[in-house]
């Protein structure tokens, strides 16, 4: 079936009565004709799945042509009806805001043409125009910032100091403090990104993170970027950006791990694109955040370190901070590892009532920001689209929940039989959440959400009007 609400929101979007009545009338179209690979399947799984599954990436099976994917075809059907398919995307639909940037799942009548094809026996049909050959090209190739968003090649791009990864022994951590001589003036970064220097670099690692290291300055300058897999690109809201400044040092936290076989000189790269010469944004963005470090503008939610995680159960653990500053919040991303059950992160507002501008799932002041499911083969940062940023004012509780499970039914366990504890590496468990955070003053606050409460008057007229020409039709 067509979910309704994400058909109406379409409509109120574009504003056509053709769209909503051209998606009704889809289904119908579904059963009055064959659904074929070529015609309709091939061109689904270019857009969404052969990125991946392609010869040389880690995914078990190529996708490319009829005779590779027909074996496979129930198994498709399965994944996609799950929405297990395409990966990445943990976020619990029944639960807290919906509406994100960088949703890559599939529409529902995606999912229901797969089924249908799996269903009438997986037609290959006849090839209408063949479809143009992928241009792959590996993580240290391309840049998603200027691929996906078209931001162009990158301002700056700054390479780590070399680090020799033996072939066998314990997870590196490497943390060596970088001058900047690239950076000759005070500039306003809006994106940031990470990706390995090379095809070595890329297998052997785990995680990077960077900071601003900058005299005098109390916040030592704050977070620049943060990469895992499945996470490269630090994106600030059109309207934020982060300032660095000739005689910044770049702080790196590099976790490397040995692969079978020597690794030299392994390194990352970091992509930034710059606001134009002498353009200041409207905010200054902490962007991710969401534990203690000492740093003045940190989200003060605990990172715990104390698990005890016994063989075959299960242990959560919840946080509480009181907001003492008016926040924006552009972004969500959990941590975890392989005994990652859920994360879930709630707002409790000032006075007990629920705000204008809260989504629907706010009731009796409290909302569900939202869930995730955790899986650790991707650390993937949910990019809110505008109208649904959560918007904190200052006596906000935040009340953030990790549940971890070391039983069998998680099956990410290496072990259900072992006692797990904090570790930095994967075997052991780590659990904080981020926010993607801007800091506001008062007024900058209340002028957000009248903008905000503006912003949703204007979509909700779009939507009843789209409703209306639908039912009209």
């Amino acid at each position: 079936m067509i979910d309704s609400t994400r058909l109406i929101e379409m409509a109120g979007r574009l504003g056509g009565a053709v769209l909503v009545l051209a998606v009704l009338a889809s289904p119908r179209i579904l059963q009055a004709q064959e659904v074929t690979y070529a015609r309709d399947v091939a061109p689904i799984l270019r857009e969404n799945c052969e990125k991946c599954h392609q010869p040389g990436t880690t995914a078990p099976m190529t996708f490319q042509t009829y005779e590779q994917v027909r074996p496979w075809a129930p198994m498709i059907k399965e994944q996609v009806e799950g929405r297990l398919m395409p990966p990445g995307w943990y976020i619990d639909r029944t639960v807290g805001i919906q509406e994100f940037k960088n949703d890559p799942s599939l529409s529902d009548e995606e999912i229901a043409t797969i089924a249908s094809w799996v269903d009438a026996g997986a037609p290959e049909g006849e090839e209408v125009t063949p479809l143009p050959p992928l241009d792959m090209r590996a993580g240290h190739e391309y840049w998603e910032a200027e691929e996906l968003l078209g931001l162009g090649p990158p301002d700056v791009i700054i390479e780590s100091p070399p680090y020799t990864v033996e072939a066998n022994g314990q997870d590196q951590w490497w943390m060596p403090d970088t001058p900047l001589p690239q950076i000759t003036e005070r500039r306003w970064i809006r994106a940031v990104e990470t990706r390995p220097a090379d095809e070595g670099s890329g297998y052997v690692f785990h995680h990077a993170n960077t900071n601003l290291v900058r005299e005098g300055d109390e916040d030592r300058g704050g977070g620049l970027s943060s990469a895992a897999v499945g996470k490269r690109l630090d994106l600030y809201p059109d309207d934020a950006g982060k300032l660095i400044m000739p005689g910044d040092v770049l702080r790196y936290r590099l976790h490397l791990f040995p692969i079978g076989e020597t690794v030299p000189d392994a390194k990352i790269q970091l992509g930034i694109w710059f606001y134009p010469e002498g353009e200041e944004p409207r905010f200054v963005t902490n962007d991710e955040t969401g534990f203690q470090t000492g740093e003045s503008r940190a989200l003060g939610l605990p990172r715990y370190t104390d698990y005890l995680i016994p063989p075959n159960g299960r242990q959560l653990v919840r946080g509480l901070h009181v907001l003492d500053r008016n926040a924006r919040v552009h972004s969500i991303r959990g941590h975890m590892h392989l005994r990652g059950g859920y994360q879930m992160m709630e707002a409790v507002y000032p006075g007990g009532e629920c705000p204008e501008y809260a989504s629907p799932a706010c009731a009796g002041g409290r909302e569900i920001i939202n869930k995730i499911d955790w899986h650790h083969k991707w650390h993937t940062t949910h990019i809110y689209e505008d109208w649904a940023q959560p918007l904190l004012p200052k006596g906000t509780v935040i009340i953030s929940t990790s549940l971890f499970d070391n039983t069998a039914d998680n099956p990410s366990n290496p072990d259900p039989d072992q006692w797990v504890v904090y570790n930095r590496r994967s075997a052991g468990e780590m659990g904080h959440i981020r926010f993607g955070i801007t800091w506001l003053e008062d007024d900058e606050f209340d002028e957000l959400v009248g903008e905000r409460e503006q912003l949703l008057r204007q979509r909700t007229i779009a939507q009843e009007g789209g409703a209306d020409a639908a039912a009209g039709g």
